[in-house]
């Protein structure tokens, strides 16, 4: 098991896990809910992680968390069908049903 994440907050660190475990890829979150023993443990003891429980999937890995940040930042665009604008996280026509191209 190796650490893949940590330092973000909790609800990053969700994300990233949901995304991780839709590809198929073996993770755990560690530390969700310590935060009741700061200043009890030291901070970096404190901070949620999330490890790969198989270091031979670091490299996938990098590449879905990579196309999660290229999703991020997509534009608007127009469906070449039915020339109805969409917001850049659609990836079908809410109109038309037509794929992005």
């Amino acid at each position: 098991m190796i650490r893949f994440k940590s330092g973000l907050t909790p609800f990053v660190i969700q994300q990233y896990y949901d995304a991780l475990t839709t590809q198929g890829i073996p993770c755990v979150v560690r530390n969700q809910f310590i935060s009741g023993a700061m200043g009890e443990l030291p901070a970096q003891d404190l901070e949620p992680e999330l490890r790969l429980i198989n270091g031979d999937d670091l490299v996938f890995a990098e590449a879905v968390l990579k196309s999660l940040k290229e999703d991020s930042d997509a534009v608007a665009w127009v469906c070449k069908t039915c020339h109805e604008p969409q917001d850049a996280e659609f990836n079908l026509c809410w109109n038309c049903q037509s794929p992005k191209c």
